[in-house]
């Protein structure tokens, strides 16, 4: 039975979002919570958040239900988070696998992230497909592990994805094209919630 890991990334300082995106109140909960909330019970302790800007307030929501990593060098963008993760993950034990997940693609159900795990055979990048490119949530084997712990820059690891170099699975996973970035993005989120209601 492999053993992998789920990490949210949710260091950013969410500039076009006017800031701490990831306390956003969607229907009565902060974002950061219905992340973990679809990723805990498949992961259980299994489970971490990376960390950067307002880390202070964003733990408290996170509580004992994910295990937390701190990117202080969180402002050089996305890259550097996933290289915290990594390093964070391999210190804490012997992983298989990592799924790398972000804190804003709310419309990402605990099923979509299954199908990625159902496709895992521990040698290929299993990545999400929509708007026709690659992307995450995605799952890397540990092999890559040095080589995440190495990534910088803002496009995180959208480098890896789309680069036909790797070994790379891609399964439709439509739910994860809508992310939010702006108080807009929230709005519409928001009112499509109210009208499946």
């Amino acid at each position: 039975m492999m053993k992998i890991a789920a990490l949210i990334l949710a260091a950013g300082e969410s500039t076009r979002f006017g800031g701490r995106k990831q306390l956003a109140d969607i229907d009565g909960k902060p974002m950061l919570e219905h992340a973990i909330d679809q990723l805990r019970p498949i992961f259980e302790d299994n489970l971490y958040v990376v960390l950067g800007a307002f880390r202070d307030e964003i733990l408290s929501v996170i509580g004992n239900r994910a295990k937390t990593i701190a990117n202080d060098n969180w402002q050089s963008g996305m890259g550097s988070s996933i290289a915290a993760g990594i390093a964070g993950i391999c210190a804490a034990g012997k992983y298989d696998g990592v799924l790398i997940a972000l804190g804003d693609q709310v419309g990402l159900t605990g099923s979509d992230y299954q199908k990625l795990l159902n496709a895992f055979d521990g040698s290929h990048i299993i990545a999400s497909r929509y708007k026709d490119m690659n992307g995450v949530p995605a799952l890397f084997p540990a092999a890559y592990f040095p080589e995440l712990s190495m990534m910088g820059g803002a496009r995180g690891a959208q480098q890896v994805l789309n680069n036909s170099s790797y070994n790379i699975s891609a399964i439709a996973i439509p739910n994860a094209e809508f992310d939010i970035d702006t108080p807009e993005d929230l709005k519409l989120f928001s009112s499509q919630l109210f009208e499946a209601s």
